[in-house]
């Protein structure tokens, strides 16, 4: 999904220095982990909640940070369902009724594709440099945080988040995100290192809600492919509609 989608999480912002550790730089480098000029990954998502447990399987298309797309291939129920994402406006198309849906801003912190996930993670990804600074913490045992807060009026959803980077490895270990009243309301860890595309990365990150006992959402990547021929004319409302996959 963030980055997807998930590197939705990772940010880009402005230079600042701890210990030596450029706290942008650093920044950089674990939202390219996920993600390149162009790619191509296939995902499999869990949602664990008190009354339900559900695994969908997903392809994922994101060209730079302002175009994603998503598109459910099982369970055979969901198959064809989709989200674009252009810049920051996002659309669901469901196949069934044929209809393509604009999600508008009163509907932003909704629930992503029945996740933990909102749909404001998916279209954030691009305006985190515009709307946080960065800046490092002290590099404690080989591990540093780097920790995001809000320009004065920026338009957030978080006002802090922190991500936790193993510096030996140049990976995230877990990223936590604060709301209004400071209290920590979510959490993602990242595991399962593995070799991808030509790249070492976390393939499995698990999202837990702090105030929603016993909700939960993984997301495990099986695929991922970067440098893959895509073109803006993909990503658009009327490819979306046609279900076409490469």
């Amino acid at each position: 999904m963030y980055r997807f989608f998930l590197s939705t999480f990772f940010l880009l912002a402005i230079p600042a220095f701890t210990q030596g550790v450029d706290a942008a730089e650093l920044s950089r480098m674990m939202d390219e982990l996920y993600r390149a000029d162009s790619s191509q990954g296939q995902i499999s998502m869990s949602v664990t909640t008190p009354h339900y447990d559900r695994t969908i399987s997903m392809k994922v298309w994101s060209l730079g940070m302002d175009y994603t797309l998503v598109r459910i291939e099982t369970p055979r129920k969901d198959k064809g369902v989709s989200t674009l994402k252009r810049e920051t406006e996002m659309w669901n198309y469901l196949p069934k009724i044929k209809k393509l849906v604009r999600i508008p801003p009163s509907m932003m912190m909704g629930s992503w594709m029945g996740s933990d996930f909102t749909n404001d993670d998916l279209v954030r990804e691009s305006s985190w440099q515009s709307d946080y600074n960065v800046t490092a913490g002290p590099l404690s045992d080989g591990k540093v945080d780097l920790i995001f807060e809000p320009k004065p009026n920026a338009p957030v959803t978080w006002q802090k988040v922190i991500t936790r980077v193993d510096m030996e490895a140049q990976l995230p270990l877990y990223q936590e995100f604060y709301d209004e009243k400071g209290r920590k309301v979510r959490i993602i860890t990242f595991d399962l290192v593995k070799e991808m595309g030509g790249r070492t990365i976390p393939t499995r990150m698990t999202l837990t809600p702090l105030l929603k006992e016993g909700h939960k959402t993984v997301v495990v990547y099986t695929e991922l492919n970067f440098g893959v021929s895509l073109e803006t004319s993909f990503f658009t409302k009327t490819e979306l509609k046609k279900g076409r996959s490469r």
